[in-house]
């Protein structure tokens, strides 16, 4: 399902079923999670056409199995880490306003 998903959406830009396949078997053999391999897939994917990569800091604490909390000081971390090697973190990880609506 997950491989359908990708290719209705990204084989109009050249991915290739045996491309999103190699992507889930390194991901299974270097013992990566399945929502770390889909995040590895959308990166890899968003290099091919150029588009920049989002998620959430929740979404990444999931993949990597971690608290929002733990996430959140992993993050603040490594934007320390950027600022002191003279980068901008911001081109790392941005925040964005969260709008939440109820039904």
């Amino acid at each position: 399902m997950v491989i359908q998903n990708v290719m209705n959406n990204y084989g109009k830009y050249g991915i290739t079923t045996d491309m999103v396949e190699e992507v889930i078997d390194a991901g299974l053999e270097g013992g990566m999670s399945y929502d770390l391999i889909y995040f590895d897939i959308c990166r890899k994917i968003s290099e091919i056409t150029g588009e920049e990569f989002y998620c959430s800091s929740s979404d990444m604490a999931r993949a990597f199995g971690v608290s929002d909390e733990e996430m959140g000081r992993i993050i603040e971390e490594a934007r320390q880490e950027l600022i002191e090697a003279g980068e901008n973190p911001d081109e790392y990880f941005r925040e964005v306003p969260v709008q939440r609506f109820m039904m």
